[in-house]
């Protein structure tokens, strides 16, 4: 069964929410350049209701929105569905339409010919301009003992049915979680066990307690003080494991690079990540130099991809535990995180150019919508 077919869906019958273009960090974060200059506020197309559920959009007032707004502004988190519809309505209106949003569409469905996409990676310019006011510390030549924890991984959480708890759940059942650093709510292992179970692993999995990474929970409010925290636990793990949300899923999602992408990024701790293919393709586009385990492949069940992901999570754990072996690969990697760290800290300016460049090579009949 498809994973799409396993998404909670809500119909959403009210006109769409004008306003400017902004994105979860809009409370504190500085608001990316030249999209509000330019078309001020705009229909805000919003796949998604909270943590759990994507609307079902309805067709009528779609295409009233589309007929009545030359430029819109879509949130993350569209599935092959949405842009199906919003194609579809683009299209039937036949002039042409501008459609900014974060990432790029890559979408099995074709987009018209009366379509632009400008992509702002807005969280990813936000969070890069945050961490260079931050200005974490470079360090050169990392040495091994004075590293406490084989990894840190992050972002598991209980609201959603998404990958992270079933990926901590198994390295826990492995034993090499307790010895490593990681952020979970408070979650039961009765809703995560295995339709198709063939390692026999439902019996073994336990519940997740409520941890944290560092001296306090993660504040959503407070940023600059999340980054710092985690710079300063980073720095004392032999790797980061990156992990996106939804990388269980099978299904395309419009989901851009974010903070969890390009923490590990703030250090020169090297990065072990679990991405979609089209997060992973972005960042080797911006020149990252990644070392990327696959999101969910088609063939695969929930407890194989999550099998896989473990496996490669606990080999690097284990060099970790080899002095000899550990120093040798952190030498290998230092030339790559030191790279990783200095592009971190100037994507802001890439991603300012690419959005300037994108506008300005917009077709004179979409320059003035």
């Amino acid at each position: 069964m498809n994973s799409l077919d396993q998404v909670h869906k809500v119909s959403l019958k009210e006109p769409f929410k004008i306003g400017p273009y902004t994105t979860e960090w809009r409370d504190w974060a500085d608001t990316v350049p030249f999209i509000n200059e330019k078309f001020g506020n705009r229909p805000l197309l919003d796949p998604k209701k909270g943590q759990s559920y994507w609307y079902s959009w309805d067709d009528e007032i779609l295409e009233k929105t589309v007929k009545e707004n030359t430029v819109l502004y879509l949130d993350e988190g569209s599935h092959d569905t949405h842009f199906d519809q919003l194609f579809k309505a683009c299209s039937k209106i036949g002039e042409p339409r501008l459609i900014v949003t974060c990432p790029k569409i890559d979408s099995s469905v074709s987009s018209p010919d009366n379509v632009r996409v400008i992509h702002t990676n807005a969280l990813a310019y936000q969070f890069s301009k945050m961490v260079k006011n931050t200005a974490p510390k470079l360090i050169f030549h990392r040495k091994v003992d004075t590293l406490e924890y084989p990894f840190m991984i992050m972002a598991s959480n209980g609201k959603a049915n998404r990958e992270g708890a079933q990926i901590l759940m198994m390295l826990d059942a492995l034993g090499v979680l307790q010895e490593s650093l990681y952020s979970s709510s408070d979650i039961s292992s009765d809703n995560r066990l295995y339709t198709k179970d063939s390692l026999g692993i439902n019996n073994a999995i336990k519940d997740l307690g409520v941890r944290s990474i560092g001296k306090k929970s993660y504040d959503h409010k407070n940023p600059r003080d999340n980054i710092l925290e985690v710079i300063e636990a980073l720095n004392k793990c032999h790797f980061h494991v990156a992990r996106n949300s939804n990388i269980i899923w099978d299904h395309y999602q419009h989901w851009g690079v974010d903070e969890k992408h390009l923490q590990g990024y703030a250090t020169t701790t090297p990065v072990v990540s679990l991405w979609t293919d089209s997060q992973a393709q972005q960042m080797t586009e911006w020149g990252f130099r990644i070392n990327n385990i696959p999101s969910r492949r088609q063939d695969e069940t929930e407890q194989e991809a999550v099998s896989r992901w473990c496996r490669e999570i606990l080999f690097y754990t284990q060099i970790s535990k080899n002095k000899e072996w550990a120093q040798s690969w952190q030498n290998l990697q230092g030339e790559d995180t030191v790279h990783n760290f200095k592009l971190l800290n100037g994507l802001h300016n890439t991603i300012y150019a690419q959005i300037e460049r994108q506008i300005d090579e917009l077709p004179r009949e979409f320059q003035n919508l």
